[in-house]
């Protein structure tokens, strides 16, 4: 962009030289010169530039614009020459002053008028850009100024005066830019000061009984080795059903209906038709190998749980035993590993011995027959001179045996064969969690399938991600076969966390437990853990649309094994006070100690780069907009509500379209675009959330807002809890702000806790700090932009739709 911009400003220096012999008026100046490198060499776009407002007692010549900052620009004839000293391009204001006492006293007094500090003055071919006012009471005289005497000068000084005045650089920086630290924000959680900032805290003296029911219980159920885990699995599997899957009225956004992208994806929504479907197709008779059915579904919705569940208690023993079924799970697998099929047909035809003994395919008898034709073959050829003696015959044929059963593959074909022809028994093969894998390693997965289906004549299963799917649906390998393909919905989480919390009070015996809380000594029987259980059970279920529930659900759905984790987080955070949950009977967790043990974990500050609670303030890179990213979940949510929640996707270029209107640029939006995807907030057509790889995206790229979203814009944002979170971590561009927020800000003790009155304060200080850097996004071009999203007060809405009411309660608890 810099060398398109210097081609530009070449062929602006030449055409100067056909205007610098006129006398130019300002309105000249401005708009045969200014015009021309404001726009074809700084990239200034019309809707950034508002000329000649008027403020009293006068009219200024240009108030540029981004999306969070201003400055003027005050434009002198052209044959107004500035006064400059002879050496030095870094002058102080009170020594330009000296030689342009009148221009500097008129900037000065737009600037003021209109609350900037910044400006520029020039008569088209010198420049003084400076901080023509200060706000923290010092004085402006002693203010540095950059100086470009001549055109000439700016050509050996272009890549100087083009990160100082171009669009891209200001947006990046959020202002002028003179300095190298004179934009970076300060962060409370990096201050030195903190107490116990680099510590952690002590996770709760109960972890050591909880992990082993979270490993167990609120994990993954898919091993299946011994009675206790099949229990678990038919006691605290959830089916699909076709119903209404969480409390919130959105429940469009929770119908993970089987995606129509793709033809060859059978659509069948619940449970029961799907099972129904498989078992069907595992039973039938085929005339030929039926290609490999592909399982696929979001990340975390289940495949892998539904798959044990199906093959361990939805298909009976006697379709098993015609059916023979081996399973594969590819997670820690490496590509070597999946590259060697020898060793991957040897484990399955060992699964197949260990699994169905009563097949006695390792008996002498049965081998016999498995290899009779080549049995044959030999005695009537090259073992014919034995044939009279059965002794030698049978030694031949154990060698024979000996020797073929060494090649894994040829011997597996074999006895599959054998299975398929003489017992009429099929082979059914899953391969599992291919997706835990690279891209490369995942397609030489579906290659296996493909080859086991080939060799074996056996029905394959090969579960896969739903967005990578769709990335390759038609492309090599995928495109050159026609499997059909089977979509594995999510649950409904709320019936999925029932289920394993019912479990844990009805089947787990707790030992009594010994230890330390608040320095005295405790000891628990075993029921207390049960009621730690109970409590939980009351709080998510019990009470009418629990906020917890809300939480877990609406910021993680459809990845179940997300919303599980979150649960963990709380189970093991050393925030979480297990001991007031355990000794009472009645109480009820309150969503707050709840959002803050999930954020923190064992942490005693919020970091955002840490923590599964997201920052919506935290600007992108190359932003300093603390509302970016809530404007385009507005924007996106207005959209979405029109089109009543249905499947309403968005093109990225049009949002761009309509954000540069109030001064952001395109590489600002794609940084926030990828982040609020990053942070699960918002998806893309093409499923690239579901898919561990980079997201790339362009202008086509559709998005739509999703649950955790909408849950984080109309819930989360609007709370003391989060607010109280997030300004530990959010960047704040005003030192006078900064040091207020230092100043005011509660520490936190050993034990995690932190004054309330405190918090309160420092809540009350940070909101007034947005409100300030709010009013950037509301003063550009002196009007509305008829979008609502970009008109509408942010600070205000998080105050009226929940801050405010929270506040009255928090100060009511720390009277």
């Amino acid at each position: 962009m810099i060398d398109i911009a210097l081609e530009n400003f070449y062929n602006f220096k030449k055409e100067f030289e056909t205007y610098k012999v006129s006398d130019m008026s300002e309105s000249d100046t401005r708009s045969k010169l200014l015009d021309q490198l404001l726009i074809k060499v700084l990239d200034w776009k019309e809707p950034d530039i508002n000329r000649e407002g008027y403020v009293k007692p006068g009219y200024f010549d240009y108030e540029v614009s981004t999306s969070n900052f201003r400055f003027i620009i005050e434009a002198k004839k052209n044959f107004h020459v500035l006064t400059f000293p002879d050496k030095g391009d870094k002058i102080k204001l009170k020594t330009l002053k000296k030689g342009n006492e009148e221009v500097i006293d008129q900037i000065r007094e737009y600037i003021q008028k209109r609350n900037l500090t910044y400006g520029v003055i020039s008569n088209g071919h010198q420049f003084i850009v400076a901080r023509f006012v200060n706000t923290d009471g010092s004085n402006w005289e002693e203010n540095e100024a950059f100086i470009f005497k001549s055109l000439e000068h700016i050509e050996s000084n272009f890549i100087k005066f083009y990160n100082l005045l171009s669009r891209t650089s200001i947006q990046k920086n959020g202002r002028i830019r003179f300095f190298l630290d004179d934009v970076a924000g300060s962060r409370l959680v990096e201050s030195l000061v903190l107490k116990n900032k680099s510590e952690e805290l002590i996770r709760n003296d109960y972890s050591q009984h909880l992990y082993p029911i979270i490993t167990q219980i609120f994990s993954e159920i898919y091993e299946i080795e011994n009675l206790s885990d099949a229990e678990i699995l038919k006691q605290c599997y959830i089916k699909n059903e076709d119903l209404n899957k969480h409390t919130s009225e959105l429940n469009v956004l929770f119908n993970d209906e089987p995606p129509k992208f793709d033809s060859r994806i059978i659509p069948l929504r619940n449970t029961k038709n799907t099972q129904d479907h498989l078992e069907k197709e595992i039973t039938q008779q085929h005339t030929k190998t039926p290609d490999p059915i592909v399982i696929i579904g979001s990340k975390g919705a289940g495949k892998t749980t539904f798959i044990k569940y199906f093959s361990e208690v939805i298909l009976s023993e006697k379709i098993k035993n015609n059916r023979p079924l081996l399973y594969t799970d590819f997670r820690g697998f490496t590509k070597q590993q999946v590259l060697d099929t020898k060793a991957i047909y040897r484990k399955l035809i060992n699964q197949l011995y260990d699994d169905y003994p009563k097949l006695n395919l390792t008996q002498f008898n049965i081998l016999k027959k498995i290899y009779s034709k080549e049995i044959k073959r030999n005695i009537d050829g090259k073992w014919k001179p034995f044939a009279s003696d059965k002794t030698i015959i049978e030694q031949k044929i154990g060698e024979f045996i000996d020797l073929v059963t060494q090649n894994d593959i040829e011997h597996f074909q074999k006895v599959s064969e054998y299975l398929v022809q003489v017992c009429h028994k099929r082979l059914v093969i899953i391969l599992d969690n291919a997706d835990q894998l690279g891209i490369d390693t995942q397609k030489e997965v579906y290659l296996l399938g493909q080859s086991l289906k080939r060799n074996l004549k056996a029905l394959v299963m090969i579960s896969l991600r739903e967005g990578y799917y769709f990335q390759w649906k038609n492309k090599p390998p995928f495109d050159a076969y026609q499997s059909p393909v089977v979509h594995i919905t999510a649950p409904y989480y709320g019936a999925v966390l029932k289920s394993r919390i019912q479990y844990v009070i009805d089947n787990y015996d707790f030992d009594s437990l010994h230890g330390t809380t608040n320095s005295a000594k405790f000891k628990f029987s075993p029921a207390l853990l049960g009621n730690f259980f109970d409590n939980l059970k009351k709080t998510l279920f019990e009470e009418k649309n629990s906020e917890i529930l809300n939480f877990l659900e609406e910021t993680s759905y459809p990845d179940i094994r997300a919303g599980l984790e979150k649960f963990n987080y709380f189970l093991l955070s050393g925030h979480t006070k297990i001991t007031d949950y355990m000794t009472s009977s009645d109480f009820t967790i309150p969503i707050w100690e709840f959002v803050k043990s999930v954020a923190l974990e064992s942490k005693y500050y919020y970091h955002h780069e840490e923590s599964i609670i997201s920052n919506l303030f935290y600007p992108a890179k190359n932003n300093r907009n603390h509302f970016t990213k809530i404007r385009l979940l507005n924007y996106l949510y207005d959209l979405a509500e029109t089109h009543s929640f249905k499947d309403f996707h968005l093109p990225v270029g049009e949002i761009i379209i309509v954000f540069e209107l109030a001064g952001h640029n395109e590489e600002i939006i794609y940084n926030e675009v990828y982040q609020l995807i990053d942070y699960k907030m918002i998806e893309t057509k093409s499923i690239s959330s579901d898919v561990e790889e980079g997201v790339e995206l362009n202008s086509e790229s559709e998005i739509r807002i999703n649950s955790c979203g909408i849950y984080y814009l109309k819930k989360l944002l609007n709370s003391f809890h989060y607010i109280d979170l997030v300004l530990q971590d959010t960047p704040i561009y005003d030192p006078h702000y900064f040091n207020l927020l230092q100043e005011a800000f509660a520490h936190s003790n050993k034990k995690g806790i932190r004054d309330l009155s405190e918090r309160i304060d420092s809540t009350q200080i940070f909101i007034e700090y947005l409100k300030n850097q709010e009013k950037e996004d509301h003063v550009r071009n002196d009007s509305t932009y008829g979008v609502k999203s970009l008109d509408l007060n942010i600070v205000s809405t998080i105050y009226n739709n929940g801050l405010k009411k929270d506040l009255s309660r928090v100060k009511a608890k720390a009277v």
